[in-house]
């Protein structure tokens, strides 16, 4: 008979235990931790939305801190002799394997990189899940450091887009008045913001009602700013989502039932009488803000119907092995194609540049997340983690918003997606717990 702390009750003598919850309040998971290690998480999660200036390959500083906590935590589980794992490395892998193939007959050396990115990218969430999953402490420190941090660069972003300081808010000619901080690109700034909104609801971070509702004022601002299009149609995923998930929760299934189908009806009764070319035309001459977001929908919904219908062609014309990772733009102008671009859409991407196999990869990758995501949100959780994570509906709020983002822009090399999947992959109920403490609580 041992000691068992139980989630809602005092501490009991039981020799039955929820299979969620099998760690002892003396088990080194609640150890205050590797401070090296926590350190240099602290460190890459704040540069984390440095990418500019840019170095060789798409590196950027993000990447140096990046490198840095991967190395220092895996050294410090060999010490330790902790258990090693990988999420999502068998889709993953599937993906590094199409795309090396389709690299090596297209004769395209440099298409080698996005597999190495592929790589980084891998290890670089295995490293966030195994920190997250081997100490709370390290669950604790990612959660504050990455919202506080990201709450930070959005008021910092938003101070020099209104006080018309252009290279503090990241203003370029190039993208008109869209402000991009250290991002190089609105979009990727967007969906970054985007993932900082998600965990302020979804996380216990932020605890006084005031001051949640004030952070989430300056991201949702942040991203008005970035004029992303593409952002506030992710927006609108993780919010329905997540809310109707979070009203089902709370008070049942046919509150959130209601709810949806008052929504649907509003929607179909209301729809007849708004005109959205008289929307985006009244934007469109309206402040400068409206006239980069809703004033320019015609040419940017355009421009992406073209482009997908251009990369739809060369995989329907192709054969199934793919141009090679990063491939797309090289191929479609060298085929003279009207419209000559990047995909800027993961789907298309996927299966025209690694193949049918790339596809089954991606489908496999996405069914993975899933999976831990439903798990996050339907199996009870741990004490410790339930917490730190209260609301885990805006996690599945949020891996929608990135699914509906795939459509607008490549986000598979995003490295704040990585760090998502790693911390889903760390507090997944299904997978959390270490192999030896599984043989442990067995005997």
């Amino acid at each position: 008979m041992t000691m068992t702390y139980r989630v809602d009750r005092a501490p009991v003598l039981t020799s039955v235990r929820p299979p969620y919850d099998l760690r002892t309040m003396d088990d080194p998971y609640f150890e205050a931790g590797p401070r090296r290690v926590g350190h240099l998480l602290v460190a890459s999660l704040v540069v984390l939305s440095v990418l500019v200036p840019s170095g060789p390959g798409n590196t950027a500083l993000a990447d140096v801190g990046i490198l840095a906590f991967v190395v220092s935590l895996f050294v410090w589980m060999r010490r330790k002799r902790l258990v090693v794992t990988l999420p999502y490395a068998l889709p993953v892998g599937i993906m590094m394997l199409s795309g090396a193939v389709a690299a090596y007959l297209a004769h395209a050396e440099s298409a080698a990189i996005a597999v190495l990115q592929d790589l980084f990218c891998l290890v670089w969430g295995a490293a966030v899940a195994n920190a997250v999953r081997h100490r709370r402490w390290l669950l604790q420190v990612l959660l504050r450091t990455w919202v506080w941090s990201g709450v930070g660069w959005a008021a910092v972003m938003c101070f020099g887009r209104m006080t018309g300081i252009d290279w503090l808010a990241g203003v370029t000619p190039k993208d008109g008045g869209r402000a991009s901080l250290t991002f190089d690109d609105p979009n990727l700034a967007a969906n970054y913001f985007l993932v900082i909104l998600a965990l302020v609801l979804a996380t216990s971070v932020i605890r006084r009602p005031w001051a949640r509702v004030l952070a989430l004022a300056v991201l949702l601002l942040a991203i008005v700013f970035t004029g992303s299009n593409g952002a506030t149609l992710a927006l609108a995923a993780l919010v329905g989502v997540g809310g109707l998930l979070r009203l089902r929760r709370r008070f049942g299934v046919l509150a959130a039932t209601s709810l949806l189908s008052l929504g649907v009806v509003a929607l179909a009764l209301v729809s007849p009488y708004v005109s959205l070319s008289q929307i985006r035309q009244s934007a469109a001459d309206s402040a400068q803000v409206l006239r980069d977001s809703l004033g320019r929908t015609d040419e940017s919904s355009g421009s992406r119907q073209a482009l997908a219908s251009e990369t739809l062609k060369l995989y329907l014309e192709g054969d199934l092995v793919g141009v090679g990772p990063g491939r797309t733009k090289a191929t479609l102008k060298g085929s003279a194609a009207p419209y000559v671009k990047e995909a800027h859409n993961d789907y298309l991407a996927t299966i025209v540049e690694r193949g049918a196999a790339g596809g089954v990869g991606l489908t496999l990758l996405i069914a993975a997340v899933a999976a831990r995501l439903g798990r996050t949100v339907r199996r009870p959780q741990t004490e410790w983690v339930r917490m730190l994570v209260p609301r885990p509906e805006f996690l599945l709020g949020l891996g929608c918003a990135f699914l509906v983002s795939a459509f607008f822009y490549e986000v598979l090399h995003f490295r704040h997606l990585w760090a998502f999947l790693g911390l889903v992959a760390g507090i997944d109920p299904g997978a959390w717990m270490l192999p030896s403490a599984r043989r442990r609580c067995s005997r």
